[in-house]
């Protein structure tokens, strides 16, 4: 089992922070909005995507506890990243305390997505260690 250290699970949720809201500030600087139903099917597909990365993260972990708690920091980049880039334009014409609504979204998005991440890999994990044992008996 590879264990990657922690710095790098920091270091690819930053990278995963800079591409989205990379990616979605360019759209918006762009005037590129795309119909509301694609907007939602890039929206869950991202979702997909870092529940994903989460379940293979944590599949590859021995601890749960320890695996869960890094994949809501993987989980935390690319949904501050969304976060940032929804309610800052909107924010910054308000006051100074409306800032903290992108860093509250993200960490809500972030303990629910990295959350389900960890549960879905955990049972990856757990169907495999059984049919390993299985195949052993």
């Amino acid at each position: 089992m590879s264990v990657r250290p922690r710095s790098r699970v920091v270091g690819v949720s930053a990278l995963a922070f800079v591409v989205v809201l990379g990616g979605l500030t360019v759209l918006r600087a762009w005037n590129l909005e795309p119909p509301t139903h694609v907007q939602s099917l890039v929206v869950d597909a991202g979702a997909v995507l870092v529940v994903a990365g989460v379940a293979s993260h944590a599949a590859r972990g021995e601890r749960i506890g320890e695996r869960a708690g890094e994949g809501i920091v993987l989980a935390f980049g690319p949904c501050l990243g969304f976060a940032v880039n929804l309610f800052v334009p909107v924010s910054t014409m308000e006051s100074p305390l409306w800032l903290a609504y992108p860093l509250v979204t993200g960490a809500v998005l972030a303990l629910a997505l990295g959350g389900l991440g960890a549960v879905v890999g955990h049972a990856v994990r757990v169907v495999k260690a059984r049919k390993t044992s299985d195949s052993a008996s």
